[in-house]
Protein backbone atom coordinates (compact mmCIF):
# COMPACT_ATOMS: atom_id res chain seq x y z
CA UNK A 1 0.00 0.00 0.00
CA UNK A 2 2.64 2.27 0.38
CA UNK A 3 4.74 1.61 -2.23
CA UNK A 4 1.61 2.81 -4.56
CA UNK A 5 1.38 5.97 -2.26
CA UNK A 6 4.42 6.49 -3.20
CA UNK A 7 4.34 6.02 -6.88
CA UNK A 8 0.72 8.36 -6.66
CA UNK A 9 2.89 10.84 -5.05
CA UNK A 10 6.01 10.81 -7.64
CA UNK A 11 3.19 10.85 -10.77
CA UNK A 12 1.76 13.76 -9.08
CA UNK A 13 4.78 15.86 -7.93
CA UNK A 14 5.72 15.30 -11.38
CA UNK A 15 2.57 16.76 -13.01
CA UNK A 16 3.19 19.62 -11.12
CA UNK A 17 6.92 20.20 -11.55
CA UNK A 18 6.34 20.13 -15.76
CA UNK A 19 3.99 22.89 -14.98
CA UNK A 20 6.59 25.15 -13.28
CA UNK A 21 8.96 24.19 -16.15
CA UNK A 22 6.30 24.86 -18.47
CA UNK A 23 5.61 28.05 -16.76
CA UNK A 24 9.30 29.32 -17.06
CA UNK A 25 9.76 28.40 -20.77
CA UNK A 26 6.62 29.70 -21.49
CA UNK A 27 8.10 33.71 -20.11
CA UNK A 28 10.82 33.18 -22.91
CA UNK A 29 8.82 31.31 -25.68
CA UNK A 30 9.98 27.89 -25.21
CA UNK A 31 8.47 24.41 -24.99
CA UNK A 32 9.20 22.53 -21.44
CA UNK A 33 11.63 20.65 -22.67
CA UNK A 34 13.96 23.36 -24.46
CA UNK A 35 14.08 25.19 -21.49
CA UNK A 36 15.09 22.16 -19.13
CA UNK A 37 18.05 21.72 -22.57
CA UNK A 38 18.54 25.35 -22.42
CA UNK A 39 19.51 24.85 -18.28
CA UNK A 40 21.44 22.03 -18.89
CA UNK A 41 23.58 23.24 -21.58
CA UNK A 42 23.63 27.06 -19.52
CA UNK A 43 23.76 26.30 -16.09
CA UNK A 44 23.72 22.68 -14.73
CA UNK A 45 27.59 22.15 -15.51
CA UNK A 46 30.22 25.02 -16.48
CA UNK A 47 32.78 22.20 -16.60
CA UNK A 48 31.04 19.68 -19.54
CA UNK A 49 31.08 20.80 -22.67
CA UNK A 50 27.23 19.30 -24.13
CA UNK A 51 26.79 17.83 -26.87
CA UNK A 52 23.89 16.07 -28.50
CA UNK A 53 24.25 12.63 -27.48
CA UNK A 54 25.26 13.55 -23.76
CA UNK A 55 22.16 15.52 -23.43
CA UNK A 56 20.30 12.62 -24.63
CA UNK A 57 21.78 10.46 -23.08
CA UNK A 58 21.38 12.69 -19.54
CA UNK A 59 17.70 13.61 -20.21
CA UNK A 60 17.35 9.83 -20.77
CA UNK A 61 15.94 11.20 -24.56
CA UNK A 62 17.14 9.76 -27.85
CA UNK A 63 19.45 11.13 -29.64
CA UNK A 64 17.17 12.15 -32.58
CA UNK A 65 14.37 14.02 -30.30
CA UNK A 66 17.24 16.04 -28.87
CA UNK A 67 18.66 16.67 -32.09
CA UNK A 68 15.33 17.99 -33.80
CA UNK A 69 14.69 20.33 -30.68
CA UNK A 70 18.38 21.60 -30.21
CA UNK A 71 18.44 22.48 -34.41
CA UNK A 72 15.06 24.20 -33.29
CA UNK A 73 16.64 26.72 -30.33
CA UNK A 74 20.01 26.78 -32.84
CA UNK A 75 17.58 28.57 -35.61
CA UNK A 76 16.10 30.81 -32.83
CA UNK A 77 19.46 31.99 -31.55
CA UNK A 78 19.31 30.70 -28.31
CA UNK A 79 22.29 27.97 -28.71
CA UNK A 80 25.31 27.85 -30.79
CA UNK A 81 27.06 24.55 -32.08
CA UNK A 82 31.20 24.91 -31.57
CA UNK A 83 32.83 22.14 -34.26
CA UNK A 84 34.93 20.08 -32.00
CA UNK A 85 38.63 21.21 -33.49
CA UNK A 86 39.51 17.41 -32.96
CA UNK A 87 36.37 15.62 -34.23
CA UNK A 88 34.45 17.18 -36.57
CA UNK A 89 31.76 15.14 -36.28
CA UNK A 90 30.85 16.44 -33.04
CA UNK A 91 29.36 19.77 -32.03
CA UNK A 92 29.59 21.27 -28.75
CA UNK A 93 26.43 23.07 -27.28
CA UNK A 94 26.75 26.77 -25.67
CA UNK A 95 24.70 28.96 -25.09
CA UNK A 96 24.04 32.18 -27.08
CA UNK A 97 23.87 35.90 -25.81
CA UNK A 98 20.46 35.65 -26.93
CA UNK A 99 20.02 32.31 -24.80
CA UNK A 100 21.92 33.63 -21.82
CA UNK A 101 19.93 37.14 -21.72
CA UNK A 102 16.94 35.11 -21.65
CA UNK A 103 17.79 32.72 -19.10
CA UNK A 104 18.88 35.70 -16.69
CA UNK A 105 16.01 37.77 -17.50
CA UNK A 106 13.79 35.17 -15.52
CA UNK A 107 16.41 34.13 -12.55
CA UNK A 108 13.98 36.53 -10.42
CA UNK A 109 11.18 34.75 -11.09
CA UNK A 110 12.34 31.38 -11.16
CA UNK A 111 14.40 32.13 -7.41
CA UNK A 112 10.82 33.07 -6.11
CA UNK A 113 9.20 29.88 -7.45
CA UNK A 114 12.00 27.26 -6.21
CA UNK A 115 11.77 28.81 -2.72
CA UNK A 116 8.23 28.50 -2.80
CA UNK A 117 9.16 24.88 -4.12
CA UNK A 118 12.28 24.28 -1.93
CA UNK A 119 12.31 26.40 0.74
CA UNK A 120 12.11 24.47 3.59
CA UNK A 121 15.25 21.91 2.44
CA UNK A 122 18.58 23.28 4.48
CA UNK A 123 21.72 22.35 2.61
CA UNK A 124 21.72 18.57 4.42
CA UNK A 125 18.29 17.93 3.40
CA UNK A 126 18.79 18.87 0.10
CA UNK A 127 21.89 16.93 -0.99
CA UNK A 128 20.03 13.58 1.22
CA UNK A 129 16.78 14.31 -0.96
CA UNK A 130 19.35 14.60 -4.33
CA UNK A 131 21.23 11.67 -3.45
CA UNK A 132 17.68 9.62 -2.67
CA UNK A 133 16.44 11.11 -6.29
CA UNK A 134 19.70 9.62 -7.73
CA UNK A 135 19.41 6.46 -6.38
CA UNK A 136 15.30 6.35 -7.56
CA UNK A 137 16.44 7.54 -11.33
CA UNK A 138 19.05 4.10 -11.33
CA UNK A 139 16.10 1.88 -10.39
CA UNK A 140 13.55 3.40 -12.36
CA UNK A 141 16.10 2.08 -14.90
CA UNK A 142 16.39 -1.45 -13.83
CA UNK A 143 12.80 -1.41 -13.19
CA UNK A 144 11.92 -0.22 -16.40
CA UNK A 145 14.62 -2.96 -17.77
CA UNK A 146 12.80 -5.66 -15.81
CA UNK A 147 9.24 -4.74 -17.37
CA UNK A 148 10.91 -4.87 -20.54
CA UNK A 149 12.03 -8.61 -20.47
CA UNK A 150 8.67 -9.43 -19.21
CA UNK A 151 6.93 -8.03 -21.67
CA UNK A 152 9.45 -10.00 -24.56
CA UNK A 153 8.50 -13.12 -22.60
CA UNK A 154 5.06 -12.82 -22.90
CA UNK A 155 4.83 -11.71 -26.50
CA UNK A 156 7.12 -14.92 -27.05
CA UNK A 157 4.55 -17.10 -24.98
CA UNK A 158 1.55 -15.61 -27.19
CA UNK A 159 3.52 -16.34 -30.13
CA UNK A 160 3.59 -19.87 -29.18
CA UNK A 161 0.57 -20.23 -28.28
CA UNK A 162 -1.56 -22.05 -31.34
CA UNK A 163 -4.28 -19.46 -32.53
CA UNK A 164 -7.95 -19.80 -31.47
CA UNK A 165 -10.37 -21.57 -33.62
CA UNK A 166 -13.77 -18.69 -33.84
CA UNK A 167 -17.02 -20.07 -33.68
CA UNK A 168 -19.54 -19.76 -36.64
CA UNK A 169 -22.45 -18.23 -35.26
CA UNK A 170 -25.77 -19.04 -37.26
CA UNK A 171 -27.52 -16.50 -38.90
Amino acid sequence: MLVRMITHQHFVLSGLLETVRGGFASLIGLSSFQYVLMQAVGRLSDKQQWTVRSIAREMHMTDAYVSVEIADLVEKGYLAKIVNPDDRRVSFLELTDKGVSSLTAIAPIQQMVNDALYGHLDSHSALTYSNELSVLISRAESAISVLKDVAADQREAALRQPPKRRRRTAR
